[in-house]
């Protein structure tokens, strides 16, 4: 029965994560929650390397990615990959993924390949990986390609208006970020 119930472990509801958990109980907290008391290792199985990639590269709202954006971002950039079977990959049902979905969740966190695979993977640095992954945000490459341009004067207005409108939005100064991006994810 518990074999039953596992292979029901992920449901795909309106978009977002639902699991349900080994004892049958709801939890809609999406990726958290399916990773809830799973070992976070970026030495150890797959399933443990991905959770520690999902443990500690986060968005720029300090949120973890969830499955459904991940396997979304893959699919508009030519991959396949569903939000489910990330959350069976995470959860530990699939303990050995194809090399293809591998590489494909490689691309997304800007890691290489052999992060899942090589006994002893390369130091990452959250704060570097973090900065990657926002650039590929077309829109705001090409906003940061036109402030360039400007003068140093004029950069340095623009940067205290965004600061201001990030302490407008509760969002934090840069000095926080520059704080949480700083750390060492190995």
């Amino acid at each position: 029965m518990d074999r039953v119930r596992r292979g029901l472990a992920a449901t795909l509801v309106a978009g977002d994560e639902v699991v349900r958990g080994q004892a049958g109980m709801l939890e809609g907290e999406g990726v958290a929650s399916a990773r809830r008391g799973r070992v976070a290792n970026p030495r150890g199985t797959v399933p443990e390397r991905l959770n520690y990639l999902f443990q500690n590269i986060r968005s720029v709202e300090d949120k973890p990615y969830s499955a459904a954006q991940v396997a979304r971002w893959i699919e508009d950039n030519g991959g396949e990959i569903s939000s489910v079977y990330i959350l069976k990959i995470l959860n530990g049902e699939r303990n050995e993924p194809s090399q293809r979905y591998l590489k494909d969740l490689a691309r997304f966190f800007e890691v290489s390949p052999a992060f899942f695979w090589e006994d002893e993977p390369a130091d990452l640095d959250a704060g570097e990986l973090r900065e990657r992954i926002v650039l590929r945000d077309g829109h705001l490459r090409a906003m940061m390609l036109r402030v360039a341009r400007l003068s140093p004067g004029a950069q340095q207005a623009v940067s205290a208006i965004v600061e201001v409108l990030l302490k407008a939005e509760g969002k934090g100064s840069d000095e926080e970020l520059r704080r949480t991006e700083n750390t060492s994810c190995l």
